[in-house]
């Protein structure tokens, strides 16, 4: 987080910029109240910022396969599933802290939200980051066929490999 605020900073603001452009609209167009749009709205912000953050996570590893630095911590003495749900899971602290600053922001126009739903909440937004950060790392660092060669006993076989 340190290292890139302009992801964390971004991460936060552009939310806040969906809560404050599209509420007025939304409010206007459905007829409801403050409260009553912003009951549903809330949480699809929410949604919106799970996806958004974890799918970005298979895209900075394909990035640091690139670039060759996943390989250097792939010699380390971890096994591989470590390896990955580390890097999914350092995706909750950011996502429980924008869960938070949006419900923080969105309390004083009117948004209630029941404390022990908020927490249900935020640990299944978490849980379903990891599993979303997971599966966007595996499939970026599963191995691929290369023009149908696949390993040392297909080399042997045919002398395109």
């Amino acid at each position: 987080m340190a290292r890139d605020p302009f992801s964390v900073i971004f991460s936060l603001v552009q939310p806040l910029v969906f809560l404050g452009l599209f509420t007025p609209l939304l409010i206007g167009s459905s007829g409801e109240s403050t409260a009553e749009t912003l009951a549903w709205f809330v949480p699809g912000v929410l949604a919106m910022i799970v996806l958004f953050g974890t799918g970005a996570t298979g895209s900075n590893l394909q990035y640091e396969m690139m670039t060759g630095s996943h390989e250097r911590t792939l010699v380390a003495p971890l096994s591989r599933a470590s390896l990955l749900a580390g890097r999914a899971l350092k995706e909750v602290v950011p996502i429980v802290v924008q869960v938070l600053v949006i419900v923080l922001v969105s309390v004083p126009f009117g948004f209630r939200p029941n404390v022990a739903g908020l927490a249900i909440g935020i640990v299944l937004l978490a849980a379903f980051g990891v599993g979303l950060g997971s599966l966007g790392m595996r499939s970026r660092s599963s191995p691929r066929i290369v023009s149908g060669c696949s390993g040392p006993s297909s080399r042997a076989s045919s002398s395109r490999c």
